[in-house]
Formats: C-alpha cells, sequence, structure tokens
C-alpha cells in the first residue's frame, strides 16, 4: 500500500503533479465484471449535474442502480441525459444548495417523507473558490461546501434512518477526496469553519486543509458507525486531476488557462469516475471498511486523518458550529 506524503502547498505544484498522474497512471487490479452491478439498489450522488458527478451517477445508473442526482442546477435536463445515457428510466432529481444548512435539512426531510434508504452515498460535490469566500452563513465558502455539509448531510441520513447501518447488504458511503489533504496546516479550533484571508495563490493550501478535516471527519465515522465493515462500509477516494467544472470559481484571467491544461492534460470525468463506481459496484467491497484509493491505487492518507484526538475534536467543533448556526443535530 502507497504512503506517498508529498505536500500541496501551491496551485502550481498541485496542476503539475495532477498533469503527471493523469499522463502515466499506475496499473491497477481493480477492475469490474460486466456483471457487477447494483440493480434495485438506491444510490444518492451529490452535486452529480456535471463533471465527475454526472459520470458516477451515468456509470451507476448503466449498472442498476436507481440514482437520485442531488443537485442545484440542471434540474429536469440532467437526470433526462443520464436516463438516455445509461438506458436507466429510474433516475430523479433533488434540489440542494450546500452551502446553506437550510436547504440540506429540506432535502432529508423530503427524502424522509418519500420513505427512502439510501443503499449507496456518494458524496461528490466540492468547489474551488478564486480566493476567501463568505458563505450566506458567514462560514468560509470551501468549508461550507466541502465539508460542513457532508458532516451536517452524513449524520442527518443516519438520525432520520435514511442509511439504515446493518442493513444488508451494508450501506456503503463514498467520499470524494483530494491528495492535497496532504498540508501542513495545524487545526484552528478558535477559528473553525471562519472566514480566513487568503489569496488566489493560496487556494490550494485551504482546499487541501478543509479537505483534511473532512479525511478526519469520515475516519472518525468509520469508528463510530462501521465496525469492521459490520455495520456501514465507509471509502474515501481521490480521483487525481479531472478536467471538469471545479475550477469555474478560479480567477477570471486563470479560466481560459486552466481550461486549456485540464482539456489537454487532465482526466475526464468518465476515467477519474473509476474509483468512486468500484467502491459502489465491487462485490470485493463487501464487508470492507476505512479504505482509501489515490487514482486507483491502495494508499494511507494523511497521518494526521487517522489521529482518533483529532477525530473527537473535529466532531465535537463541528458539533458546536451546527448549533451556533441553529442546525444542532
Amino acid at each position: 500500500m502507497s504512503s506517498n506524503n508529498q505536500k500541496f502547498d501551491s496551485t502550481f505544484k498541485a496542476t503539475i503533479t495532477g498533469i503527471k498522474e493523469a499522463l502515466f497512471p499506475p496499473k491497477t487490479d481493480k477492475i469490474l465484471a460486466e456483471n457487477d452491478r447494483i440493480d434495485g439498489k438506491t444510490v444518492l450522488v451529490t452535486g452529480s449535474n456535471t463533471g465527475l458527478g454526472f459520470a458516477i451517477a451515468t456509470k451507476l445508473a448503466q449498472r442498476g442502480g436507481h440514482i437520485i442526482m442531488a443537485v442545484r442546477s440542471g434540474i429536469p435536463e440532467k437526470g433526462k441525459e443520464i436516463q438516455q445515457l445509461s438506458g436507466h428510466k429510474n433516475v430523479h432529481m433533488e434540489f440542494v444548495e450546500l452551502s446553506d444548512l437550510q436547504s440540506i435539512q429540506d432535502l432529508v426531510l423530503r427524502l424522509k417523507a418519500q420513505a427512502i434508504t439510501i443503499d449507496i452515498l456518494v458524496c461528490n460535490a466540492g468547489m474551488v473558490s478564486a480566493g476567501s469566500k463568505v458563505a450566506a452563513n458567514g462560514l468560509d465558502l470551501m468549508f461550507a461546501v466541502n465539508y460542513l455539509s457532508t458532516f451536517y448531510f452524513v449524520n442527518l441520513l443516519l438520525k432520520h434512518e435514511i442509511i439504515r447501518p446493518q442493513n444488508t447488504p451494508r450501506p456503503r458511503l463514498i467520499f470524494v477526496s483530494s491528495e492535497s489533504h496532504r498540508v501542513d496546516v495545524p487545526i484552528d479550533y478558535k477559528t473553525f469553519g471562519k472566514p480566513i484571508p487568503y489569496s488566489a495563490a493560496k487556494v490550494v493550501k485551504f482546499y487541501g486543509y478543509y479537505k483534511l478535516i473532512l479525511n478526519i471527519f469520515i475516519v472518525e465515522l468509520n469508528r463510530r458507525y462501521a465496525n469492521n465493515g459490520d455495520d456501514l462500509s465507509i471509502f474515501t477516494l481521490c480521483p487525481g486531476a479531472v478536467h471538469s467544472n471545479i475550477s469555474r470559481h478560479s480567477p477570471t484571467l486563470l479560466k481560459p488557462i486552466l481550461w486549456l491544461v485540464f482539456k489537454a492534460f487532465f482526466q475526464t470525468p468518465v476515467q477519474a469516475s473509476r474509483p468512486a463506481v468500484y467502491f459502489a459496484c465491487s462485490p470485493k467491497m463487501e464487508g470492507k471498511t476505512n479504505l482509501y484509493l489515490h487514482m486507483m491505487q491502495d494508499k494511507m492518507m494523511a497521518d494526521p486523518a487517522y489521529d482518533a484526538e483529532n477525530g473527537r475534536e473535529v466532531w465535537k467543533a463541528s458539533e458546536q458550529l451546527l448549533a451556533e448556526l441553529g442546525f444542532a443535530l
């Protein structure tokens, strides 16, 4: 299992690394057979109206999944597009704005009212800002979208028994993270989630910081709920560099340059969807948990992600922050 601990502390370094990985991907033995299907299983994919999430939802629909697309735009046309591409009609869309906690709560209550039980959850949605931006609730926008929304959403799904531990087969929770979580930034609980001024040059560093917090939460979730795969199967992945819409909030002058670099050198969303689709569909993953794939390679996360004290502190700080905002779990 690889333990490459390369740090990602600049946009330039991250881009060069992404190009190398896309041009020279390592070989993998993680290959799905045609009959590795998820017929009849209910799958929810966040951010699935475009890019990587759209590719994941399409691939899982092709393998028989009943798809719920949790998105903030593209309703209903993107759902119809997946129906056409997959030949599978059981695709429907739900609106959610992940920077808005009330919107997340509303989505969960709608799912509960429909008596939906989720078998496979893919937390894919994410964003990269052009610099420090503030969400409507006063939090850092990247923190709100890339971390806190996931913490709140997953905990609500468990609270309302939309995800039910110990179901057979076990529910699978799949989180899209990033190798950029390997940053030397200590977690500051005094300013947890609050806007921190940073320039476009430091975006990757803070994006990675919030992905580290996400990974710490994921491992703590595994401690609390997975019980070695007997209750939940929890998986994390970095898809590698993807030509997608994640850079749509990048500086205006950089957008055409980034688009050309992404187009020429990065993976397509379909190529990058492989680890998420593998985690969702592979029978070899039944009963497994707490695994991390970088592209299609087994890997360890950065050491802080596995620290139990970090897990307890991040969970506690997240609950306190939600309570302060009026959304106590």
